[in-house]
């Protein structure tokens, strides 16, 4: 138990109606402050998130507002901005918008100068930060790949002996934002592309590493992290196949918005 107020993100959920997928979104959007920490894989949230939750929710629900002008608002009533960060990063403008157009439109598709129009950087910022494409790429692929570990470790948030049916379908739903891009390294890998070869490699054992941290109150957790990807993958498949997942998550706001 936490302090007197505070409660994982399964009462959150509860309170506020919002999927734990999209506070988690909020959260790395920089929409809400972090939670407390309780333990390895437990994190503790306040009356304070679920304001904060509603108050997003209204504003997109009512208001119709992107999240990017969402994050303006509430950043300017948090006047001392001490537990809401802003959004001025270009390093992670660029990779959000990356993230969005490579899982939509694939790696060929998709030029510098674009991602740059997107998130409102200027061409010579960009190579501040990568050195070319194919390094925001990997970079990109690598941050889905924490999202997805972050995202999954939250949705089992510290219980212990569920099934491995229940743990692939959790993974299902942490995997399904990010599959295409990780999907889209994959296949370039399978084309013979050397770098990517290597990228599909170390994405696969970075989840695994991270999948098996979450489980490690689990004395299965490290055996069945490689299992449960393999699992998952073939679960989103067969419910996409039956239309369970045929409303694809929307990326439109995970990056600035176009004039």
């Amino acid at each position: 138990m936490g302090p007197p107020g505070e409660f994982p993100i399964s009462e959150l959920v509860a309170r506020t109606g919002v999927p734990a997928a999209s506070i988690h979104h909020y959260r790395r959007l920089g929409l809400l402050p972090a939670p407390r920490r309780a333990a390895a894989n437990r994190f503790l949230y306040s009356q304070r998130h679920a304001e904060a939750v509603e108050q997003i929710r209204e504003l997109r629900e009512r208001h119709r507002l992107p999240l990017r002008h969402i994050a303006q608002i509430m950043n300017a009533e948090n006047l001392d901005h001490t537990e809401v960060p802003h959004l001025t990063d270009s390093g992670e403008q660029l990779r959000n918008v990356a993230i969005q157009e490579f899982a939509l439109r694939g790696y060929t598709e998709v030029s510098v100068a674009e991602i740059c129009t997107q998130a409102g950087v200027a061409k010579g910022t960009f190579y501040r930060h990568y050195r070319s494409k194919q390094d925001l790429f990997f970079r990109a692929v690598e941050a889905v790949v924490d999202n997805t570990a972050e995202d999954f470790s939250a949705s089992i948030d510290g219980q212990i002996g569920l099934s491995r049916q229940e743990l692939t379908r959790r993974l299902a739903e942490a995997l399904l934002p990010g599959l295409p891009i990780m999907l889209e390294v994959a296949k370039r890998s399978v084309q013979g592309q050397v770098e990517h070869a290597a990228a599909a490699q170390r994405v696969f054992w970075r989840l695994a590493e991270r999948l098996g941290e979450a489980l490690s109150d689990d004395p299965r957790g490290h055996r069945l992290a490689g299992a449960l990807i393999m699992d998952a993958i073939a679960h989103i498949f067969a419910e996409g196949l039956m239309g369970r997942f045929a409303d694809r998550p929307n990326f439109e706001d995970s990056g600035p918005s176009m004039p």
